[in-house]
């Protein structure tokens, strides 16, 4: 049977000798670590997500891409601590460009939903002269309490009881907005089927239903 040749072992500390060094150990010693595969996709992800984010209508694929691209970035700069992987820098330039990404992302929402204001806001009721129109609806058997708006500007009204769709109109001209339609019932004992759905420029956008609780959420913009 082969075994690995040993090289003379070498004076350790207090005069010890040390272990003998296996040809095997010499060479997984001085190999090199492999190039960092999931720092390189993390980095192509966050780079995917800054160029996406200024595309209307696909935006909001920008904040996976970005939250992966993180994820992974700092999976990378583990395997570079560990040893089993190199391109420490390339690891620390797809955390540092995922992050900003992310951080962009939030701030673009955050801006447009909380700070866009006068013509650039959601407008509600709806304005005449505004370029897209959005639609809230709601269907409730039993009646329903209606909140619809976006994050920052919401209204409450009670849809009646009917086989009718109870709407509420709103508008806008520019900007991105999370809009959302909550309609839920007051009695839980009481089998009272809701469904709520959101239309933007004639096109649904979303759609939900339930026996108590419906909600519907939609990014536009």
């Amino acid at each position: 049977m082969m075994t690995d040749p040993q090289y003379s072992p070498a004076t350790a500390r207090h005069g010890r000798p040390a272990p003998p060094v296996t040809a095997t150990e010499r060479r997984q010693a001085n190999a090199k670590p492999g190039r960092n595969i999931v720092a390189i996709v993390g980095l192509l992800l966050g780079v995917a997500a800054l160029a996406v984010m200024f595309v209307p209508d696909v935006e909001f694929v920008a904040w996976p891409l970005a939250g992966l691209g993180l994820v992974l970035a700092i999976v990378g700069l583990v395997q570079v601590k560990k040893g089993t992987a190199g391109d420490r820098g390339l690891a620390i330039t797809a955390t540092v460009v995922s992050a900003a990404a992310l951080l962009s992302t939030a701030g673009m929402l955050l801006y447009s939903t909380f700070l866009g204001g006068g013509e650039a806001g959601l407008h509600l009721p709806a304005v005449d002269g505004d370029k897209h129109s959005v639609i809230f609806q709601v269907t409730s058997s039993g009646g329903a309490t209606v909140r619809y708006g976006s994050l920052s500007d919401q209204r409450t009204e009670n849809a009646p009881g009917s086989t009718d769709a109870w709407q509420g109109a709103a508008s806008y001209n520019n900007g991105s907005y999370l809009l959302t339609l909550t309609a839920d019932t007051g009695n839980s004992g009481v089998n009272n089927v809701i469904s709520c759905a959101i239309t933007v420029d004639g096109k649904k956008v979303a759609e939900n239903s339930g026996t108590t609780i419906a909600l519907c959420t939609a990014n536009v913009g």
